[in-house]
């Protein structure tokens, strides 16, 4: 990586909050095949997912755009809780939310967001619990988290301070009910679990 003069430390710290580090990072071309985001004050670094995963969000996404929602893959969010920039899998809002092209998108905007878990399983008690709690705490109505290593979904719903108090759990195949403002139900029959590791 290279830097210039002005990429001291104080310089790349020195952005709104904790996201200036976040920033310098998203502008080096040598990082663009990394999903780069901010957690709970922590920079987080991903490579792109497998095919299954991939796929996942891809499904998911056809069907909420199908039903009239815009469907965002990978979207920095915001809100005024402090320290995280989540990326999303897919963040689900609508035609007049993105009217104005606003980046980091605002979560109050959003009306559900969706992760599809890595094949590593660690990451789900990690990350992914902690962007849950962002989420929770942003007041984002729906959090839908797709799990490939086990085969299952869980829908999330009725944020409270620091949490979801409501979660629904779903295995692949079944069709997942969303509330109202959506009102209809996920198909799942083309999610595919992880297949088994070599020995």
């Amino acid at each position: 990586m290279t830097t210039t003069q002005h990429d001291t430390a104080g310089h790349i710290m020195g952005g709104p909050g904790d996201h200036g580090l976040l920033r310098f990072l998203e502008e080096r071309p040598e990082l663009d095949h990394l999903r780069i985001e901010l957690v709970e004050r922590r920079i987080v670094m991903r490579r792109s997912g497998p095919p299954y995963r991939t796929c996942a969000v891809a499904v998911l996404g056809a069907q909420l755009t199908r039903a009239g929602w815009v469907a965002l893959s990978g979207q920095a969010l915001v809100s005024d809780v402090p320290g995280s920039e989540p990326k999303t899998d897919l963040t689900v809002t609508t035609e007049e939310a993105v009217e104005d092209d606003r980046h980091p998108f605002p979560a109050d905007r959003v009306r559900l967001v969706a992760e599809v878990v890595e094949e590593v399983v660690f990451e789900r008690d990690s990350d992914y619990a902690r962007k849950r709690r962002w989420y929770a705490m942003s007041r984002i109505p729906l959090h839908l988290l797709v799990d490939p290593n086990e085969a299952v979904i869980e829908l999330y719903s009725q944020p409270d301070h620091l949490s979801y108090r409501r979660m629904d759990p779903y295995q692949f195949g079944d069709r997942v009910p969303l509330p109202e403002p959506f009102s209809f139900a996920i198909d799942t029959s083309r999610f595919k679990p992880y297949p088994p590791k070599l020995p």
